[in-house]
C-alpha cells in the first residue's frame, strides 16, 4: 500500500541489523549446544549405566540432530567474503577430540 502524504514512515530493520541479530541468536544457540555436549560427554565419561529409556531418548536426540544437520547442510549457500577460504568447522576432527576436558 502506498504511503499517504503526512503518514509517518514505519522503520524497517536494515538487513545488517537483521543479520547481526541472527548471528547473535545463532551464536547463543551454538554456545548452549556446546555446553550441553560437554556436559553429556562428562556424564558418559563417568561410565555409569544408562537406563533403556535414557538410551532411547539419547538416540532420538542424536537422530533429530543428524536429520536437522543433513537438511541444513543440503541448503544452497551464498558464501560471504568473511568465510570464503576459511578452514571447515571440523578441520580438527581428524586429529582428535575437540572438546575441552
Amino acid at each position: 500500500m502506498a504511503q499517504q502524504a503526512g503518514e509517518p514512515l514505519l522503520a524497517q530493520p536494515t538487513r545488517e541489523v537483521v543479520d547481526t541479530n541472527d548471528h547473535k541468536e545463532t551464536g547463543h544457540a551454538l554456545r548452549e549446544f556446546w555446553k550441553s555436549t560437554v556436559a553429556l560427554r562428562n556424564v558418559l565419561d563417568q561410565d555409569r549405566s544408562i537406563t533403556d529409556p535414557e538410551l532411547r531418548l539419547l538416540e532420538n536426540h542424536f537422530h533429530v540432530l543428524r536429520m536437522a544437520y543433513i537438511w541444513w547442510k543440503g541448503k544452497p549457500r551464498v558464501l560471504s567474503t568473511d568465510s570464503a577460504g576459511s578452514l571447515p568447522l571440523n578441520h580438527d576432527a581428524r586429529s582428535g577430540s575437540m572438546l575441552p576436558r
